[in-house]
């Protein structure tokens, strides 16, 4: 869309600066604000002669595409691999643009470093339980931790993510009550799993790459989010929250505001 506003042949990295910037999350609508980014301004700076070669196909795209702007998505692919994800999102879309120095002359140092501190980085959401009901599920095979899978639970997290949680997930299967559901397949083998604390932070949850995108993480957090609001928690926060669209979507979670 933005590419035929502009009347342009393919699709250039001002294009995708603009769609992030113009259909973005709360976080990048913060930053917008924060640092003046104004997408009208970064609109009428796109010249359609600045095009110097033909196109060139990259999916998903049906345009061509400029080699800069073929660029910038090779390397926002590398970083959602780097973060074992599976879906590309505008906070890895913005980084590349970014990092690849395509936003020299379109926005100043401060506007990127707003970014890249306010709409890239991770953040801490906050949700409201008091009119929250758990939903149908996607993913049926969930149920709460049992002393017996500890062993099991903690190889997958070792397996899956390098054991980053390892330590926090042995503090939450030591308690009498364990505040832990997790998601088995057919065989009966763990594929994903999540947490709460008694303090009312919701966190950790992973899910197995290969199974991602089936509804399992949506499952996981609802159920969680259930015997919270069950337990009389009133609200919810949770740290860290990546990728954010996720929680905005799933639980309509609302990202904490940067003082």
């Amino acid at each position: 869309m933005e590419r035929d506003k502009t009347k342009c042949l393919s699709l250039m990295p001002e294009h995708l600066l603009i769609g992030c910037m113009d259909d973005g999350s709360f976080p990048v609508k913060e930053a917008r604000v924060k640092s003046g980014i104004e997408v009208a301004s970064l609109r009428n700076s796109i010249n359609p002669e600045k095009e110097t070669s033909c196109g060139v196909v990259s999916e998903p795209f049906h345009t061509h595409v400029t080699c800069s702007t073929k660029r910038v998505l090779d390397v926002s692919v590398s970083y959602m691999h780097s973060y074992k994800q599976v879906y590309l999102n505008e906070g890895h879309v913005i980084k590349a643009l970014i990092k690849t120095g395509m936003t020299s002359g379109l926005l100043t140092q401060e506007q990127n470093k707003a970014l890249m501190d306010i709409a890239v980085v991770s953040r801490d959401m906050l949700m409201d339980l008091s009119a929250y009901f758990t939903p149908d599920l996607p993913f049926r095979n969930i149920r709460k931790v049992v002393k017996k899978d500890t062993e099991n639970l903690i190889r997958f997290i070792e397996g899956e993510f390098k054991g980053n949680w390892t330590d926090s997930i042995k503090i939450s299967l030591s308690k009498t009550l364990i505040p832990i559901f997790i998601a088995t397949d057919s065989s009966g083998s763990i594929v994903g799993f999540a947490a709460y604390n008694p303090n009312g932070h919701f966190g950790p949850m992973g899910v197995a790459l290969n199974r991602r995108s089936e509804g399992i993480g949506q499952s996981l957090l609802h159920s969680c989010l259930g015997e919270m609001k069950v337990k009389g928690y009133r609200e919810v926060i949770i740290d860290s929250a990546g990728p954010i669209e996720f929680y905005e979507r799933t639980c309509n979670a609302e990202v904490v505001p940067v003082d």
